[in-house]
């Protein structure tokens, strides 16, 4: 069976929910931070110059999913920058003791370069909805609502 990865939007009211999914957890993590960086601008044929180290912690898979995209906006409005890429480096830690972190390194453009090509404010990352799922193939899929 062919491993995929890739990630969809959901409409739904003043939120959007975001779905992303791949090999490993890492991976769904990558998709479904593209899948929100997509809604905030039209990243086609950009080059992304600067990097950003991002740190989320987590008592469980669903909460360091919401960390970490929130993570994600507010470096991004913090460094004026529109995040266009990211790779988890490491989900670790231990889930029985509630205790999970991630370690990524986001990749954008000072905010000014593309502001004629933003789409949409993402304001936050939500709960409502948010769940993170492995098969037993070892395919990860993580989902969650962003408000608008």
């Amino acid at each position: 069976m062919e491993r995929e990865r890739g990630h969809e939007t959901m409409e739904h009211a003043a939120d959007m929910g975001i779905t992303g999914w791949g090999p490993t957890r890492n991976e769904a993590f990558e998709e479904i931070a593209r899948a929100m960086f997509e809604l905030i601008v039209d990243g086609e044929g950009i080059e992304t110059p600067r990097s950003v180290d991002i740190r989320a912690e987590g008592e469980d898979y669903e909460e360091l999913l919401v960390d970490f995209l929130n993570a994600l906006l507010t470096s991004a409005d913090i460094e004026e920058l529109v995040f266009l890429d990211v790779e988890v480096k490491r989900i670790e830690g231990d889930r029985a003791a509630r205790a999970l972190s991630l370690e990524a390194v986001a990749r954008g453009v000072p905010i000014d370069e593309v502001r004629e090509r933003l789409l949409r404010e993402v304001k936050a990352a939500t709960y409502y909805g948010a769940s993170v799922e492995s098969s037993s193939t070892g395919n990860s899929r993580a989902t969650v609502v962003v408000d608008l």
